[in-house]
């Protein structure tokens, strides 16, 4: 009976030392999993700005708001990156992981926002210069020798508005589609990383 008893200690024992192991090679794995997926959103990031900063030149208006909410955001990632590195425990990886999922929904957010915004203030304004540039065209493809037409002296009409507005919404929805395949890819991976924290942290309660 005692012999039996031992024999059960020891098997739980081993037990209880395999489930360690595993539990220590799974947080290792969601670890570096997350820590690569902070990469890939610095380079996101990164060709985003770059695209933004070329659409301000070719729109002769640098985007000052945009840039330094990049900075800003660039900032807070790598400062998270560097915890998810460092960090030693579970814990500490689950919080930089809903820290991470709320600054991704923030910047996303505000981005998308700021976006919509800025074309409803300058509505008029990006109407004249689509009717201008649909001019041009014309006048190139007709081999037609004229100025660069001055947007300023366009009069748009209501159907102008109109189809500028419908083509801006395509824009928009476009630009939504995108962020949802690269931002919105990293929230559901983020996501799954620290559904397996929690069961792993409540299977070691």
């Amino acid at each position: 009976m005692d012999e039996l008893e031992l024999l059960k200690k020891d098997w739980n024992k081993e037990s209880d030392d395999f489930k360690e192991y595993s539990e220590n090679e799974i947080y290792k794995m969601i670890k570096n999993k997350s820590v690569s997926m902070t990469r890939t959103l610095l380079i996101i990031g990164l060709v985003e700005m770059v695209l933004w900063a070329l659409y301000g030149y070719l729109n002769r208006e640098f985007p000052y708001i945009r840039i330094t909410m990049f900075f800003v955001f660039t900032a807070a990632i790598i400062i998270l990156f560097r915890k998810m590195r460092t960090g030693q425990d579970s814990i500490t990886l689950m919080k930089s992981i809903l820290n991470m999922r709320t600054l991704i929904l923030g910047y996303a957010g505000i981005s998308l926002v700021l976006a919509v915004t800025d074309n409803i203030i300058q509505f008029d304004h990006n109407t004249r210069d689509f009717m201008a540039g649909l001019k041009d065209g014309y006048n190139k493809n007709h081999d037609t020798n004229a100025l660069p037409t001055n947007p300023d002296i366009m009069i748009p009409e209501v159907a102008n508005y109109i189809i500028f507005g419908f083509f801006a919404v395509i824009g928009f929805y476009i630009l939504y589609i995108i962020y949802k395949r690269t931002y919105g890819k990293i929230l559901q991976d983020l996501r799954k990383n620290y559904k397996e924290l929690s069961l792993q942290e409540e299977k070691a309660i």
